[in-house]
């Protein structure tokens, strides 16, 4: 029987009680982390099952050749999904500090919006004076429209940058952002030149320099590491900014709001061995 023939929005399937389950906008409101980390056990889990489920050859433990092929589509095609959800983390957890910084004691608005514009190196455009009494109005977020506004979210300098504006602390460590330079610059060569790391983008992270033109095959444990790595670059990302932050609010915070703000700042994974 042929497949119908339909337009692309209408592929589009409405949510069902198993889909509410899958992480969307309202879990990164919530919890940044716990929702990052929930997504990238989610795809390290499906492309176990291809792993355990795939065609091998008969009596032999290997892949048959086009079991071999579809892993490894997969597994590129994946990556991508992981890093926009990684870019959805930070910019969640920076309109978030953002909203609740009327629960913190001795923030000045205007002078963090001034240090703000300077690390995003005058290239915002919304003014921030005059939309900064809506910060916590439930229907309205003045924190998301100014993440969405910052640019450079895929460079982890930036992005410290920003979160300095808030408290003193280094977001990721120099290790992790070399980390994260390697799967961003991967992430970009993917989506935007067709798989390959030219010899142009080989240069612009030390770890790749030895890769130009070459076409990105990833191994099928790829998405396991990522996942992996991913647990320990936010937990100590997301704790120890958190602490910060949470030492800078009113002590005349009533407790439903302080908790909300410590939820927020929580970092949970159904992975327990990989947040010790």
């Amino acid at each position: 029987m042929a497949r119908p023939k339909k337009t692309f929005e209408q592929y589009i399937l409405q949510e069902d009680a198993h889909s509410r389950k899958y992480v969307n906008q309202e879990s990164y409101l919530k919890s940044p982390a716990t929702a990052f980390l929930k997504y990238t056990v989610e795809a390290k889990d499906a492309i176990n099952m291809c792993i355990n489920h795939f065609p091998k050859k008969t009596n032999e433990n290997c892949y048959t050749q086009a079991s071999e092929d579809s892993l490894r589509y997969l597994v590129v095609a994946l990556l991508p999904a992981i890093m926009g959800h990684f870019e959805t983390y930070e910019k969640m957890l920076f309109a978030g500090m953002y909203e609740n910084s009327v629960y913190l004691k001795n923030f000045d608005v205007r002078k963090f919006h001034k240090k703000l514009s300077e690390a995003a190196e005058k290239t915002l455009t919304i003014d921030l004076d005059g939309i900064s009494p809506y910060r916590e109005v439930n229907d309205f977020s003045v924190g998301m429209m100014l993440a969405d506004n910052l640019k450079n979210w895929s460079s982890p300098e930036h992005v410290c940058k920003y979160f300095r504006c808030f408290v003193n602390y280094e977001l990721f460590s120099q290790v992790h952002k070399q980390q994260l330079r390697i799967l961003w610059q991967l992430r970009h060569s993917i989506v935007h030149n067709g798989g390959t790391i030219t010899r142009a983008d080989s240069q612009k992270v030390g770890a790749l320099n030895s890769f130009p033109n070459k076409n990105i095959i990833l191994d099928k444990n790829f998405i396991y590491e990522v996942s992996r790595k991913m647990h320990e670059i936010v937990k100590e990302s997301t704790v120890g900014i958190g602490i910060k932050y949470i030492e800078q609010m009113r002590s005349d915070i009533d407790e439903t709001k302080r908790k909300k703000v410590e939820t927020f700042f929580e970092v949970k994974s159904s992975v327990s061995a990989w947040m010790r």
